[in-house]
């Protein structure tokens, strides 16, 4: 379905149901990808996309940043996380046909607007949108998703296809290209037929890093969300993940999946939307605000688009989680064109990484020189000791997934009493 591009009046939109509570939006969508635009009653009207995706529906406020009046441009920018439109049609459009993630944590991707069936009952402008000061939402870490999701298997086939015979890439278990000296993992490339396995256990060591990371970022969201007290407790929690990402980061401790985490942990929807915690680090912890706009946002967006510093130098531990989502079977999203640069850039990066291990290794040493771990410390730093604080004995024996999703469900009961929307 064709959405319009153009057009300030919100009323003449099919996708756009004026004043509709978030309950009676989460009706409406039955299917993922189902969505629609409605005017918020607890944001002053601002508009708010609400999308069905992966079985929960998620609300997304659009902001509205006012400019000063001006001949020839528009009168306020609309925007979900750093791009800017000069309409909400403008915004709506875009996303939807480029087929880009609302937002980078979720993934979530509006595909079938959900129309309204009978009139408004007023006429709702953009220009009458409730003015509001100019406000940076935290931008999300990107998932990679996309509306159908595929495993790589698909994707090796939907490439193959358009390969000329004698040309077709290796399997999902070799995808080390090593016929060329080099590959994705070490080791890959050697023609023994213990390489399919080397392959697989390194796949699967990754893919518990990447557990350890959701864990990590999980409970760094409930250090913030568990804070039940005044509004600067909160704030000040925020101040100390800001400070710890900043001591993780390449050129200070250089553990690239540790500060991903912690990352994970601030960019969470559920922490994203506490708006008056956010202002109070603005007013009281402004050095930490600002550096995590200004540093940590731009280098973990980079980091994750497989543009981000890896040399050992600067690393002792590599930002793999990209790759890592690859292998799961995550699409990239977004054009095909971007997708591609984004996924030569990720595969390019891991190759990178395969071949400087040795030097990882090396860096990871010099900074570990004389740190002596504290006994009393290292049992609940580890990841199984995390996974039973956040699930318990009896949930971890439930599917990875189903977990994941009902503690998503956690936090978001724990963001909405610490900041109901009315």
């Amino acid at each position: 379905m064709q959405v319009p591009q153009d057009g300030g009046d919100l009323a003449g939109q099919p996708w756009y149901h004026g004043s509709l509570s978030r309950q009676k939006a989460e009706a409406l969508l039955q299917q993922d990808g189902d969505f629609l635009v409605r005017a918020s009653g607890s944001r002053g009207g601002h508009p708010v996309i609400s999308c069905l995706w992966r079985g929960s529906v998620l609300h997304f406020e659009v902001f509205r940043v006012a400019l000063r009046p001006r001949p020839g441009r528009p009168v306020a920018l609309f925007q979900l996380e750093d791009e800017q439109f000069p309409s909400m049609p403008a915004l709506v459009h875009s996303y939807v046909t480029s087929q880009r993630p609302l937002s980078q944590a979720t993934g979530a991707v509006a595909c079938r607007p959900v129309t309204w069936q009978g009139p408004l009952r007023r006429s709702f402008s953009e220009d009458t949108l409730v003015d509001s000061p100019a406000r940076v939402e935290p931008l999300r870490e990107r998932k990679w998703s996309s509306s159908q999701p595929a495993d790589l298997a698909h994707m090796g086939r939907s490439i193959e296809d358009h390969l000329e015979p004698g040309h077709r890439p290796p399997g999902r278990d070799q995808v080390s290209a090593g016929q060329h000296g080099g590959g994705l993992w070490p080791g890959a490339a050697h023609a023994s037929p213990w390489a399919s396995l080397e392959i697989g256990t390194a796949r699967e060591t990754l893919a518990l890093r990447l557990r350890r990371h959701e864990t990590l970022a999980l409970a760094g969201a409930l250090a913030v969300l568990g804070c039940s007290g005044p509004l600067e407790e909160r704030a000040a929690a925020l101040r100390g993940l800001v400070e710890l990402a900043l001591a993780l980061r390449p050129g200070a401790a250089g553990d690239l999946p540790g500060m991903a985490a912690v990352m994970g942990a601030l960019l969470m929807p559920q922490v994203s939307r506490l708006e008056h915690t956010w202002r109070q680090l603005r007013r009281n912890h402004t050095e930490a605000a600002l550096a995590f706009e200004q540093k940590l946002k731009p280098l973990m967006r980079a980091l994750d688009e497989g543009a981000g510093p890896c040399d050992p130098g600067e690393v002792a531990l590599p930002h793999v989680a990209p790759a890592v989502r690859l292998l799961e079977g995550e699409e990239l999203g977004g054009p095909l064109d971007e997708s591609c640069e984004r996924l030569l850039r990720t595969l390019y990066a891991a190759r990178q990484v395969a071949r400087d291990a040795p030097r990882f290794r090396q860096v990871a040493a010099q900074r570990l020189r004389g740190f002596r771990p504290n006994p009393e410390l290292r049992e609940a730093l580890t990841t199984g000791f995390l996974r039973r604080l956040l699930w318990g004995s009896r949930g971890l024996g439930a599917p990875l997934a189903q977990r994941l999703e009902k503690f998503q469900r956690v936090l978001s009961v724990l963001s909405q009493r610490l900041e109901p929307d009315h």
